[in-house]
């Protein structure tokens, strides 16, 4: 599908680009760094897109109006996602850059938490796993004397997927894993559908 984007914002997103910017703001100093505005006259949908190269990488993303509730909603979980990219993935140095032109696919990802396993007697196939370590409950008992972990993975086979493709799904995983975390939410919701089912779910147990 061709892609190109608008060349002008609307006032709301342009009230909104201007708030983001405040002193008081969280999100990135330019507000719309990297993001660009897709129409559905061109492109079959009203969205924002995470278009931008991070740690050596192309990382394109979209989110669509109807997906998130409006057009503002869509554009603060397109700013909130390109931050985590930005916190999450480190910019190459000069060296960096040198490296990954020799380097072998396989010997590792640029996004931290992500990396290739091997097939073995148990897998028939490689894979790319995206983990990350949970906040564990302080105030529950441990009574093994061991430091108290939690992490989640999701594997993507290489079989299923593709070599680049599988480390590709594992990369934004691992994106999507960090800022489920800072927002507070479970990163094992993987959808905004499972996310209200979840919610959903927790309000009905708590008028019971």
């Amino acid at each position: 599908m061709m892609m190109g984007y608008t060349t002008e914002p609307s006032a709301s997103a342009e009230a909104l680009t201007k708030k983001r910017n405040s002193p008081k703001s969280c999100f990135h100093d330019e507000a719309m760094y990297a993001i660009h505005r897709l129409d559905i006259g061109k492109h079959k949908q009203d969205a924002w897109m995470v278009n931008m190269s991070r740690g050596g990488k192309s990382i394109h993303m979209t989110f669509s109006d109807s997906t998130y509730g409006g057009k503002e909603q869509a554009l603060e979980v397109a700013q909130a996602y390109r931050d985590a990219v930005v916190r999450v993935v480190p910019p190459l140095t000069n060296k960096d850059m040198r490296m990954l032109m020799r380097k072998n696919r396989s010997e590792g990802s640029e996004v931290p938490g992500v990396y290739y396993k091997e097939p073995d007697e148990r897998r028939q196939s490689g894979a790319w796993i995206a983990r990350i370590e949970l906040p564990v409950d302080e105030k529950k008992p441990n009574t093994g004397g061991k430091r108290q972990r939690k992490s989640l993975t999701r594997t993507f086979n290489v079989s299923k997927y593709g070599q680049d493709e599988a480390r590709r799904m594992a990369e934004e995983e691992r994106i999507r894993m960090v800022l489920a975390v800072e927002n507070g939410e479970d990163p094992a919701l993987r959808s905004p559908q499972a996310r209200t089912l979840h919610d959903k779910l927790t309000r009905a147990e708590s008028d019971t």
